[in-house]
């Protein structure tokens, strides 16, 4: 009894995918474009507030050639960065190199090339804040990227800052986290983390905050960021001075938070 209305199920399924397996076809690929646009349209929107809202090493994909309209258009694809913003201006250091493709940029970011010590122009590029959604709107700026860590796509693209600790605050440094920071500065990055996972399962502020920022960038192992997230929240409420600057930076770049 069982093995027959298995049988007939299967039938029946076989029966209606065969009749209507265009439909269910299109349905997928209806599916599939309608999950590309509202990707691409959150993607859209995440840029628009960037640009509204512009910060300090903010990545910004310029096409040079839709700016210079005294010429016939030719696309010259740039990469800049803002070093600087104030309510009227903004101000950018411009790569050197022009990309005849926008995969070529994208690529010279993922090779960390802005890291180089000659890769940015000397002069600056200063932008009045009312041309920016214009030029965004024109594709003069294509894209724009806010740093997680210091990563866009993958590449580096500017230092890490040092920790800077009030005098006050360093005789409450576990030791754990002292040696921890030891670590790091000299670039091992396990042991560092190692100490710093010490440190906070000790509650040491210094060391939760270290150990969240080590998770969410992947360093010295694997990402986590709900546990990054859990250990800033902890830090905060001890009243750390940089936790809540570093939670609205990973609430803003992912969804961990929501």
């Amino acid at each position: 009894m069982i093995k027959h209305a298995i049988f007939r199920s299967h039938d029946i399924i076989s029966e209606l995918l065969s009749r209507y397996k265009a439909i269910l076809i299109a349905l997928v690929i209806i599916g599939v474009c309608a999950h590309w646009i509202i990707k691409h349209q959150r993607a859209q929107q995440i840029q628009h507030a960037w640009l509204e809202a512009p910060k300090v090493d903010d990545v910004i994909m310029v096409d040079i050639g839709r700016i210079q309209s005294d010429r016939v258009y030719q696309p010259q694809y740039r990469i800049a960065q803002v070093i600087a913003v104030s309510d009227t201006q903004l101000t950018l250091k411009q790569g050197r190199y022009t990309y005849s493709r926008k995969r070529d940029a994208k690529r010279a970011i993922q090779l960390d090339n802005l890291m180089l010590d000659d890769y940015f122009q000397i002069d600056p590029w200063h932008i009045s804040r009312t041309q920016i959604m214009p030029y965004y709107q024109s594709g003069a700026i294509y894209a724009a990227y806010r740093p997680n860590d210091i990563y866009v796509m993958g590449g580096i693209v500017k230092q890490r800052a040092i920790p800077h600790f009030p005098k006050h605050q360093r005789a409450v440094f576990s030791a754990d986290n002292n040696q921890g920071i030891g670590f790091y500065q000299r670039g091992d990055l396990i042991a560092a983390r190692e100490f710093f996972e010490l440190a906070a399962q000790n509650k040491d502020q210094w060391g939760m905050y270290n150990l969240a920022t080590m998770l969410i960038a992947a360093e010295g192992g694997e990402q986590d960021l709900q546990r990054g997230f859990e250990l800033l929240k902890s830090a905060h409420a001890q009243g750390n001075i940089k936790a809540k600057e570093a939670l609205d930076s990973l609430c803003t770049l992912h969804q961990i938070c929501e």
